[in-house]
């Protein structure tokens, strides 16, 4: 049963996610099939936010997916492999010494002379 709400729950998320990524298209109600030519006075408000509500939505959207994969156990407090990260202080690094092994005067670059 849970599983089951938890599949119905993305796949309304998905829908609704993928209605309002189509909604800039179907904001025009002028029905023009062929674009407007340049400095004709088309509104671009209407599209503008359009766009933006469907910006708005497809967060929206994304986020109710990561909560529910959270909800879901899809992040693991103490997840059994970790990422192997060593951290290292910049002058441990190779290559900060000289060709010899020693810093030369010019800082290990080639002299400009």
């Amino acid at each position: 049963m849970k599983t089951l709400l938890l599949r119905l729950a993305i796949v309304s998320t998905l829908s609704i996610a993928a209605l309002s990524a189509a909604a800039p298209a179907l904001a025009d109600d002028e029905g023009h099939s062929e674009p407007a030519a340049a400095g004709s006075g088309t509104d671009v408000v209407d599209p503008a936010l359009w766009s933006v509500a469907g910006i708005a939505a497809g967060a929206a959207a994304l986020g109710l997916l990561y909560f529910v994969k959270r909800r879901a156990g899809g992040f693991p407090a103490n997840p059994s492999w970790v990422a192997p990260i060593t951290i290292m202080r910049s002058r441990d690094l190779p290559g900060d010494a000289g060709a010899h092994g020693h810093d030369d005067a010019h800082g290990g670059h080639a002299p400009a002379h």
